[in-house]
């Protein structure tokens, strides 16, 4: 994984980063993940998509009545502060276009394995449509489960 001058990088998908937030299945992993982001640990990567794809996951769980209006916007507020590197999605696209051809998965999802590749690391993800889509796959090196964000952290350190 990119070492660099700091810490080790991981790219952030959307699926983590609402679990930041959300108190639903891995998120005290999540919530591991951001602290060690939070104190220098891992910095994280992710496209420009990013926000609007974590405010549309609020956005549908407040439709479903599990979120409040206030709660979506905390956890805006949480996300949109967060001081992640994020990507242009079109400086990405070239790439994720021939991961989406390659593997199956939508262009949203193939955005962040375009960024892990480029950067020389991983995407660290709760979205088991995406690992089952890159599992056979040569990609499946790009994509780990957020239930693996503790050694991925202690490994690098």
């Amino acid at each position: 994984m990119s070492e660099g001058s700091g810490s080790p990088e991981l790219v952030l998908d959307t699926s983590v980063a609402v679990k930041f937030h959300v108190p639903e299945e891995r998120h005290e992993e999540a919530r591991t993940l951001q602290r060690g982001f939070e104190d220098g640990a891992v910095s994280l990567l992710a496209p420009g998509t990013v926000l609007p794809e974590v405010f549309n996951a609020f956005w549908q769980k407040h439709r479903r009545g599990e979120l409040t209006s206030d709660e979506v916007r905390a956890g805006w507020e949480l996300i949109s502060e967060l001081p992640l590197a994020l990507y242009s999605p079109e400086d990405l696209i070239g790439r994720a276009v021939d991961i989406s051809f390659e593997t199956g998965v939508i262009i949203y999802d193939a955005l962040f394995l375009a960024l892990a590749e480029d950067a020389e690391t991983v995407v660290i993800t709760d979205d088991g449509k995406l690992l089952k889509a890159v599992k056979d796959t040569p990609h499946a090196r790009l994509a780990h489960p957020l239930a693996q964000v503790v050694s991925l952290i202690s490994d690098n350190n």
